[in-house]
This record gives structure tokens, sequence and C-alpha cells, in this order.
């Protein structure tokens, strides 16, 4: 099939379109990860991240999360990226994975926390029944950043000479940036 001028203009200005005003990204994604961390409960199993107009959301799934755990205590980081042009994560979840554990979220550069932990609309909850962790954040909080992503980390400190670490993926590796629909 020839296409006249005129019907090339048109076909060419719709796909444009299409891709100028389409989003470049998905607004939520799901990570599944291995078991390669089989010597601990915490195993992080999967991890979906959803970026929406009011918030950001990340759900880990662990093999077991315990209320109370004989194997010792171990915690969770959540690296959140939210401006490309800078090395490294701007904020940073961390929170122990048993009943009674604190958490809280910080603003990074260049590795180091800078200030106080933050007092702005974030929460962490641990669903043991369900073997899974909720952290939710106001995209206020993070300074409404169009898109983000995230490292997530986990450490099993059973024996402290010895811990367990898994991260989602390959070690200090990200997720996709997730646009905030």
């Amino acid at each position: 099939m020839k296409l006249g001028t005129p019907a090339l203009a048109l076909l060419t200005a719709a796909l444009g379109a299409t891709l100028v005003a389409g989003p470049v990204y998905a607004d939520q994604a799901r990570y599944p990860d291995p078991a390669d961390a089989t010597a601990s409960l915490t195993d992080i199993r999967a991890v979906a991240v959803q970026h929406g107009p009011k918030r950001l959301t990340v759900k880990v799934r662990f093999t077991d999360l315990r209320a109370r755990s004989t194997g010792g205590p171990s915690g969770l980081s959540i690296g959140i990226d939210t401006d490309a042009t800078l090395r490294g994560p701007e904020f940073r979840l961390t929170t122990g994975l048993q009943s009674g554990t604190d958490y809280q979220l910080v603003a990074v550069e260049g590795g180091d926390v800078i200030g106080d932990p933050l007092t702005c609309a974030h929460k962490v909850r641990l669903d043991f029944a369900g073997d899974r962790l909720a952290f939710a954040a106001t995209r206020a909080c993070l300074g409404h950043p169009d898109s983000v992503r995230v490292a997530v980390l986990m450490r099993d400190e059973f024996d402290s000479s010895h811990p367990v670490t898994d991260w989602l993926g390959a070690p200090r590796s990200y997720t996709d940036w997730i646009a905030s629909s």
C-alpha cells in the first residue's frame, strides 16, 4: 500500500502525538526475586512498586516473616531514587522486620544521611500472616518526583559474624524508573 503525502502526514502526526503524549514508564511494576538467601526466613521473594498521583507504595514479600524470630533480628532498607542526574538514592527507609521494631525515613546525599528523620506522611506495616511489608509515603514527602526507582536490601543478623544479605535483583541494583500516574 502506497501512502500519499496527505495520508503520510496524517499518520506521522498521529504517531508523533501518541509517542510524545504517552507515558514513558508504567506507574506500577512487580519484580520477582529468587530464593537466593535461603539461610534466612526473611529472604525477599517479590517487590511491587506503585507510584500513584498521591503516594509511593512499596510492598515486599518474604519467605517467612515472623513477629518473633528465633533466627535473630533482621531488617530492611529501601533506597528511593528520585533524581536520575544524581548518583544514588535521595531517600532511605530503614526498618526492623519483627514486631515492635521501629522505622525511619531519611534524606540521603552521596550515601550519607542529611538531618533528622523525616516527619512527613509515611508509614510501614508488617503483615506477618501474609509474609509482607508495605511502605507508603506521600509524593509530597518525597518532593513530588515525576518518577522513582527503588533498591531493596534485607539483612539478617542471626549470626552477626556472617550476616545474610539479600538484594532485590543484583547487589546495589535498582528497579526500572516508574512514573507517577
